[in-house]
């Protein structure tokens, strides 16, 4: 990641974009449950007030120079933990308590939280009580003399500070006791919520709350800003910055970094800082720790294995986090979780959390839509896949003004996982020509647009329910191939299919390796999702409404446009597959499957058995085209006899079925059948069970 972060930090020197720069040790709050504590001048806990905006939690920071110890906010666990059977059966009788609407008696609400401290286990044990002091007492004192003479607009950390020095974790403890109890009688709607999140958790591993003091009363003693203000925040920043810098080595010959630029001794001592992105939170750029035995083979952990200096440090770390800003989404990075893979957490499957990042090597003041058009979403509700080619348009026109200026642009795309808090991994780093991109889109949306008129209603002809084609985004293919479906489609589970730099290679490469990442896509597309394209065409067919899509409903709409575009790429294009056996094949089995829904419905009154002729020959079709319609020829024989014979205003449909059959035979009768099916015929034969039957005759449609 450093080599992704170095040329990024150097492209934005060249492009002259400042980005503000933020020091390693003052982060932003992670996205915990997060209380405003609110102090009085005596340092006695007022209130709570809870901040459920994750834009106003990230927006707050902190001064953490080790691990858990960090001023003005901190974590604290809640105070209990219900681990005997006694103590959930006081907590549960607390809780039923509580009614919403209802006040609560305080005395019953007393007796029931006395309850709970004398069955529940203490979660502030010694070292807990410890590190919360030193949160509110020597944290902050040694900030107060790092930032000296405070300017007086900005004075309302210095009086932050003196009240947290009066408090700590006992009284701190005896205050949040007492306000979730005010809370229980007064709000009986949320006390519920503030128990289990402040009080007693149930959990195996309870999870942390943060704490952000504040001073209770800063608006009536006339400071111009809260201490937590975005002022009062640039300003601790800069004192922290202007402290960094190491003056030790001026006039001398300075030893060099592993990127050529100047070492200090200092230098040597220091981690690489951590930086903050959307969906990954914490990311260290580089950790190779001496803690763990196998690093040290080559002789160098820490910072030595590395050696970078102080000020290409915080270029990486300002750069990384100007690129994943979040007001950049879609345009230099994109949210990636489900496409990354997938993990096991408390014995549930969870996708992997991961973020592509990506801009162009000569950045403009305002970058293109690039991450957006590599690893976007397209949505069921676009049937046109106006959301790509509209993306796709405005890249293009992008990255051809940029070409025209500078010939030589290139595209630098890398991806970020992290499968669990603190790890994290560079999945992909690439780079593509500017006008490599603006081929690939091109290209992509053509092949996604090769198919026939496929418009499938899964629902009833009162009720309809269209599923049609819609142009998926690269990144959104890596999604689909990862599931596959069973049981006739209508449940799923996740697979190891395709990763996101082979989802990057069928966009972007056209060489060797990538059409082999073509053919095993088309593989794991055939494989993982034909119970599913067989169910709605099959739904299509009946237009009963039984089947039901609850599951990645957008599927549906991707599929068939997935299957064009990998034909596509394998050189078959509609023109041709149109014509061939397993096309006309499937073709013929959903001409089978209309003429035994009007079968049932004439002759039989409307009783449709539970899987209609055409679709359940389907899967021996797509095995061995031969024996599917030698069995079809056994099986079709009733339905063909009723259809010759039928006559009146109802027999139009299945009159009109048989001159369709009739022509799909003479095209057939001039082929020869294959006794078996390569993956690209079965995703031809997919498509023309789902594609509406065209006509090739001039009278054909007289009925």
């Amino acid at each position: 990641m450093l080599n992704e972060t170095f040329a990024l930090s150097r492209s934005m020197q060249a492009a002259g974009i400042a980005a503000e720069s933020w020091h390693k040790d003052y982060g932003t709050c992670p996205k915990y449950r997060t209380f405003r504590l609110l102090l009085d001048s005596r340092g006695n806990v007022v209130d709570l007030e809870s901040i459920a905006s994750n834009e106003q939690i990230v927006a707050l920071r902190k001064w953490e120079v080790s691990n858990g110890t960090s001023f003005p906010a901190f974590n604290v666990l809640p105070l209990l933990q219900a681990k005997t059977q006694d103590a959930k059966d006081d907590l549960s009788a607390l809780k039923k308590e509580i009614k919403s609407g209802v006040a609560v008696d305080k005395a019953s609400a007393t007796a029931g939280i006395a309850r709970l401290w004398k069955s529940c286990h203490s979660l502030w044990g010694e070292s807990e009580i410890g590190r919360i002091n030193r949160c509110l007492q020597s944290h902050p004192k040694s900030l107060q003399s790092i930032l000296r003479e405070v300017p007086k607009d900005l004075v309302a950390i210095t009086e932050l500070i003196r009240r947290a020095a009066m408090l700590d974790a006992q009284r701190l403890e005896t205050d949040i006791r007492a306000i979730v109890m005010r809370r229980v009688v007064q709000s009986p709607n949320d006390a519920k919520e503030w128990i289990d999140t402040l009080l007693v958790s149930s959990a195996k591993s309870p999870k942390k709350v943060s704490l952000v003091l504040e001073l209770s009363d800063w608006s009536s003693q006339h400071f111009d800003y809260p201490a937590n203000h975005a002022n009062v925040q640039r300003w601790i920043n800069s004192r922290l910055m202007a402290r960094g810098i190491d003056n030790s080595t001026a006039g001398a010959v300075p030893t060099l970094d592993a990127f050529g630029q100047p070492l200090s001794a200092s230098d040597s001592a220091l981690k690489f800082p951590s930086v903050s992105l959307p969906k990954l939170g914490g990311v260290n750029l580089r950790a190779m720790s001496g803690e763990s035995p196998c690093q040290a083979r080559y002789g160098r952990t820490d910072s030595e294995s590395f050696p970078a200096g102080t000020v290409i440090r915080q270029a990486m770390k300002d750069s990384l986090e100007w690129l994943g800003d979040p007001s950049r989404k879609g345009r230099t990075w994109e949210d990636l979780s489900g496409a990354c893979g997938f993990t096991k957490r408390e014995g549930r499957t969870v996708p992997i959390a991961g973020v592509l990042l990506a801009y162009p090597s000569i950045l403009p003041a305002d970058p293109p839509e690039l991450a957006g058009a590599l690893g976007g979403e397209g949505q069921p509700s676009d049937p046109e896949g106006v959301k790509f080619e509209m993306c796709a348009k405005r890249v293009t026109a992008a990255l051809n003004l940029a070409v025209k200026k500078h010939p030589a642009t290139e595209i630098r795309v890398f991806v970020l996982a992290k499968a669990d808090k603190a790890r994290t991994k560079l999945l992909v780093s690439r780079r593509y020509e500017a006008k490599q991109i603006v081929s690939a889109a091109q290209s992509w949306l053509q092949g996604c647009r090769d198919i026939p008129d496929i418009r499938l209603n899964i629902g009833t002809n009162d009720k309809p329910n269209w599923r049609t084609p819609y142009v998926p985004f690269p990144t959104e293919v890596v999604r689909c191939l990862n599931v596959a479906w069973l049981r006739g489609g209508t449940t799923t589970d996740t697979v190891h299919g395709l990763n996101i730099g082979e989802g990057l290679s069928l966009f972007m490469e056209t060489d060797v390796a990538a059409s082999r990442t073509i053919e095993r896509s088309l593989r794991l597309a055939v494989s993982n999702t034909c119970p599913l394209l067989l169910a709605i065409g099959h739904a299509d067919h009946r237009r009963d409404g039984t089947f039901s899509l609850t599951a990645y409903p957008e599927y549906a709409s991707l599929l068939p446009s997935l299957l064009g575009l990998l034909l596509h790429k394998l050189g078959y294009t509609k023109g041709g597959y149109m014509r061939s056996a397993p096309f006309l094949v499937g073709q013929m089995l959903a001409l089978s499957d209309t003429l035994h829904k009007e079968y049932c419905q004439h002759v039989r009154k409307g009783e449709t058995p539970l899987q209609l002729v055409g679709n359940a020959l389907m899967p021996t079709a797509l095995d061995n085209p031969t024996a599917g319609v030698a069995r079809l020829s056994e099986r079709i024989v009733p339905y063909q006899a009723w259809a010759n014979t039928v006559g009146g205003d109802d027999a139009g449909l299945a009159k009109w079925t048989l001159q369709r059959f009739r022509e799909i035979a003479d095209q057939l009768g001039n082929q020869a059948l294959p006794e078996s099916c390569n993956d690209s015929d079965k995703a031809q034969m997919l498509l023309g069970y789902l594609a509406r039957i065209e006509a090739n005759t001039p009278d054909s449609d007289a009925n």
